[in-house]
């Protein structure tokens, strides 16, 4: 679970960096900022935690739950870039997010993933 938070970590940054970078805060404000963002990043991952409590069988390894976390990111990124979903949504977002990690929890692959050299 922590490669899947690590690469939704790393396609919410740029974002979240781009948005800190443009407003003018006091350092504590910032501070508080950045620690608001990994605890909120979290809540997506709380669903693939529940299916595992339910007993997922899924096998990913660790690189591919870091390329799904960082899929997963970037698919959250894309439904308010593309006003897919209103800024104002962010709840929905994360539901969306989570229920997307909930179903990956549940995936088997028979032979494990090897990248092409």
């Amino acid at each position: 679970m922590l490669y899947l938070y690590l690469g939704y970590i790393l396609a919410q940054t740029f974002a979240v960096i781009e948005k800190l970078m443009t407003a003018t805060m006091s350092p504590l404000a910032l501070f508080f900022s950045i620690v608001a963002f990994v605890i909120w990043s979290a809540f997506p991952m709380l669903g693939y935690l529940l299916a595992k409590v339910f007993k997922a069988k899924g096998n990913l390894n660790n690189k591919t739950l870091l390329a799904s976390g960082f899929a997963l990111g970037f698919v959250e990124n894309i439904l308010f870039h593309f006003d897919i979903l209103p800024y104002g949504w962010e709840g929905a977002g994360t539901f969306i997010v989570a229920t997307l990690a909930f179903c990956l929890a549940f995936v088997c692959l028979t032979k494990p993933v090897q990248l092409v050299r």
